[in-house]
């Protein structure tokens, strides 16, 4: 390889600011060196550039990748919203419905009782719906929680 293959004009002229003779028109082997590095860090830089560039790139992906599932996830979060604002709206008719029809109960009660004194019948009158029945506390299990094995994945949670 001659020295003219690594000036950057091909000349094989001596670059400025080099030590040495300044009467000369050949590298040195110093210039040899200092030229080499400067195309290893030339290349270095250039590699440096594409790899920044490319996080770039990947970053920009990321963001609309993850703009993208926020706006599902708002989605979904405001369905869940309405489901509860629905089903908030429902549970206050039936709590509604419920009082009614307790005050309903104790007015046949009331009746009964009145029935049972003039006709001397007795009368099974019960007063409130037994404490022990599951349909009133859905909340809670009636059975060990061993005995009734639940088995839901978060897909099936999330579907409706």
């Amino acid at each position: 390889m001659s020295s003219s293959s690594l000036s950057p004009g091909g000349g094989g002229g001596r670059l400025s600011g080099s030590d040495g003779d300044s009467a000369g028109g050949t590298f040195t082997a110093g210039d040899n060196r200092r030229e080499k590095r400067r195309l290893s860090n030339r290349e270095s830089a250039r590699r440096s550039r594409l790899r920044k560039q490319q996080h770039l790139d990947e970053l920009v992906q990321e963001v609309a990748r993850l703009k993208a599932e926020n706006a599902r996830v708002l989605g979904r979060a405001n369905d869940i919203a309405g489901q509860y604002v629905r089903v908030d709206q429902e549970n206050t008719v039936l709590r509604a419905r419920a009082a009614e029809l307790g005050d309903r109960l104790r007015s046949v009660n009331q009746v009964l009782r009145v029935v049972e004194e003039f006709s001397g019948v007795a009368m099974d009158i019960q007063e409130e719906c037994p404490p022990d029945d599951p349909l009133l506390r859905p909340w809670q299990i009636p059975y060990p929680a061993t005995a009734m094995p639940i088995a839901a994945t978060a897909t099936h949670m999330l579907q409706y």
